[in-house]
């Protein structure tokens, strides 16, 4: 077999029964789910029943989200004896709910609750019409960070804790960006993003997690700079109240990128960038365009402009009209590493 570039594509797995002739869909939803689950529809295909998941592979690691009609879902001893499986199951539902069957005390994971599931015991449930988002997780990788790796079966961890919302939210971020990433880029994400779900699981912040936590806390002042790019009034005094941050703690966030005013500087450059190479943007002048995104003064725009993509505004321009490629500027753009990484999660 062929060494796979480490720059690939992450593995994908796609499966939708409304693609499918009624007859075949739940046989077909049987095969898919089986090798987690054994798993009983609540409505026929003709009451209603479709099931749709997207999952990537990153590494040893399964990430999917599960869109479905509500079902009951068991994993008995024998199905655990028979498989193997030893690994966790992270599971946030964004819409609807999973409740454990039998017993007057049945445990409820709500919207946006952490549900954790471990693998290797048996379980059996019913959910509601829901939208989850899913983690498999080897045990080897995961337990490790835990500090009761196997008392966590059927765990729920509520969804208002602020570890719990820092995980759930890097979470989908970084599912929506898997088309985006790399073999390589998603697989340097996904260690912290373990220690964050160990972090949110253990309920608290040691110096092995603090990475993941780092991670999602980015990811939020990311997202605030993104939304107010373009609002002059931007600064590192307003984000540091917007989120109650330490001058320290925001310093230390952004240092792996250059800096806040680094940061801020060259995400305005992106965007003018688009902007000059929009035939939509074609009636605004380049002094126009700078001052639209930060750069009041054209000669430092120039500067700013040239230094970060070794050509000036103009040729970008030019380059553009003349349907030429921008390799030069694609090529810089595609050196970012770690940077561009981390900032496409949240996309």
């Amino acid at each position: 077999m062929s060494a796979v570039s480490p720059d690939s594509k992450l593995p994908r797995s796609r499966f939708d029964s409304r693609l499918l002739p009624a007859h075949l869909v739940q046989p077909a939803w049987n095969e898919a789910i089986g090798v987690i689950f054994d798993t009983r529809p609540r409505k026929s295909v003709e009451e209603g029943f479709f099931a749709h998941v997207d999952a990537a592979f990153v590494g040893d690691v399964g990430l999917g989200r599960v869109r479905s009609t509500a079902q009951d879902f068991d994993r008995s001893r024998y199905k655990i004896a028979r498989d193997g499986m030893d690994g966790y199951l992270l599971q946030f539902y964004l819409s609807g709910r999973s409740a454990t069957r039998g017993g007057s005390n049945s445990e409820v994971a709500g919207e946006g609750d952490l549900y954790m599931i471990d693998m290797a015991q048996p379980l059996a449930t019913s959910t509601t019409d829901h939208d989850q988002i899913s983690l498999v997780v080897p045990r080897r990788l995961l337990s490790t960070r835990l500090e009761s790796p196997d008392a966590s079966h059927m765990r729920i961890i509520p969804a208002g804790l602020p570890l719990v919302t820092l995980f759930r939210e890097s979470l989908k971020s970084f599912h929506g960006q898997i088309d985006n990433m790399s073999r390589r880029e998603a697989e340097t994400v996904m260690q912290p993003l373990l220690d964050l779900a160990a972090a949110a699981i253990n309920g608290h912040v040691d110096e092995r997690s603090m990475a993941g936590v780092n991670l999602a806390h980015f990811v939020g002042l990311r997202r605030y700079v993104e939304e107010n790019l373009l609002d002059p009034t931007l600064s590192l005094d307003s984000l540091l109240a917007t989120f109650g941050l330490s001058r320290r703690k925001a310093y230390r966030l952004f240092e792996p990128v250059g800096g806040f005013a680094t940061y801020v500087s060259r995400r305005r450059l992106q965007r003018a960038l688009q902007a000059l190479r929009s035939p939509d943007c074609r009636h605004m002048s380049i002094s126009e365009i700078g001052s639209a995104h930060g750069f009041p003064n054209p000669e430092n725009f120039s500067r700013a402009f040239r230094r970060e993509y070794d050509l000036s505004p103009r040729e970008v321009r030019q380059l553009a009209g003349s349907g030429r490629s921008l390799q030069d500027v694609a090529g810089k753009l595609s050196e970012m590493g770690w940077a561009q990484w981390i900032e496409n999660i949240g996309r």
